[in-house]
């Protein structure tokens, strides 16, 4: 490969290290677990009535909607 086909080289760029990808592959599955496959286990862990369900998201979305009202000011 001749000097002139190769892209010129940016500071902090460093060879792909195979190590580096596969740790960054494995937090990226964590994270993917964490929000699309643990919620969906607890929520299947045992019963919750319609009801009691919709009393929780109403608390979540207060307690989000507090959330917001702090950070605006």
């Amino acid at each position: 490969m001749a000097y002139e086909e190769r892209a010129p080289r940016r500071f902090g760029d460093r060879p792909s290290d195979p190590r580096r990808d596969f740790e960054r592959e494995v937090r990226k599955l964590k994270k993917d677990f964490q929000k699309n496959v643990l919620p969906a286990v607890k929520r299947h862990s045992f019963y919750v009535s319609k009801s009691e369900m919709r009393r929780i998201k109403e608390r979540k979305a207060a307690r989000r909607r507090r959330r917001q009202m702090r950070k605006v000011g």
